[in-house]
């Protein structure tokens, strides 16, 4: 018996963490770690892998206020447009506009997160993303959306255009359409227990609702439900999940690397407070591992989980 249950399923890389007590703790499958989950499913592994060095390389660049350098990863004739509409073409003209804020804020910072990269082509992919610049201590940091058209000339690749997207450009739907790949029907079975996960869109497709099984010994032990959507406010997938036993969750969702992470807090049913972080990451359409780190429940640490496997539910017999 234990005082948490980590009930993990999946919903497009997204895992429903039950916080409950009364139930018997399962023993997670011996798997490795798989590749990078987008490039599995792309399969264009050594491709996602330059495009994410330009964007290190672009970071860095930044960061040491190098405009020269940052100018040198566009194609001659790329460019560059805010979110008011404004356009710099040309390594030239590129330059000059990031030596211009670097003049302005000398101690200008960023951080770029990835959030997918499609390939659209043999030599042309895009990806999209979040960036934070802080421009010194005293100012908030600010937070903002863009995307950067990548091509492959001459075996390489470089940055086509990189465009500031407004606010209003990105919608619930955009975001959510990241974790599309895992809509369906999953399963986690172990000696002890069957974890039946299924994900589908709601009609307008701004939120994807979960329900989930699990099951003891072939008898229901507890379900759930889970609500996975966009937070226009804090700029960030977000869920919420509620168990049969009167425990709920809820969770923010950020991209690292090859891996989702889940940063989740609740409340179990006799009211203590419980946190943790999950990761995902897929291994090919059909299989995705999970694992549960940095759990928490009332004042107590608990350990680490294993990595656990979960698998694509077949269709029924016809």
């Amino acid at each position: 018996m234990r005082s948490v249950v980590l009930v993990l399923g999946v919903a497009t890389a997204v895992v429903a963490i039950v916080l409950a007590t009364a139930a018997q703790e399962k023993k997670p499958s011996d798997v490795s770690e798989p590749a990078t989950a987008r490039s599995a499913v792309q399969n264009r592994p050594e491709d996602e892998q330059a495009i994410r060095q330009i964007v290190d390389a672009f970071v860095k660049s930044y960061n040491d206020h190098n405009a020269t350098a940052i100018a040198s990863l566009f194609t001659p004739d790329g460019m560059t447009a805010d979110e008011d509409g404004n356009v710099a073409k040309g390594r030239a003209a590129v330059e000059k506009v990031f030596a211009g804020i670097f003049k302005e804020h000398p101690k200008t910072r960023i951080e770029d997160t990835i959030e997918s990269i499609r390939f659209v082509g043999p030599a042309e992919a895009i990806e999209d993303g979040t960036a934070t610049i802080t421009h010194d201590k005293q100012t908030p940091a600010a937070k903002g959306r863009y995307r950067v058209v990548h091509v492959k000339r001459d075996g390489k690749w470089q940055m086509a255009s990189a465009t500031n997207l407004p606010e209003d450009a990105w919608t619930g739907e955009d975001q959510l359409k990241q974790l599309e790949e895992f809509i369906g029907d999953w399963v986690d079975e172990s000696p002890d227990a069957l974890v039946l996960t299924s994900y589908r869109w709601t009609d307008n497709h701004r939120f994807i609702l979960s329900q989930f099984t699990v099951q003891i010994k072939g008898r229901p032990a507890m379900t759930g439900t889970q609500r996975i959507g966009w937070d226009p406010l804090k700029k960030n997938i977000r869920s919420w999940v509620f168990d049969s036993e009167g425990a709920f969750a809820d969770g923010l969702w950020t991209r690292d690397g090859d891996k989702w992470l889940l940063k989740l807090s609740g409340v179990t049913r006799d009211g203590r407070p419980a946190s943790a972080t999950n990761t995902v990451t897929l291994a090919g359409k059909d299989r995705m591992i999970l694992q549960t780190v940095d759990r928490v429940v009332g004042k107590e640490k608990m350990p680490d989980g294993e990595k656990i496997l979960v698998v694509r539910r077949p269709p029924a017999p016809q």
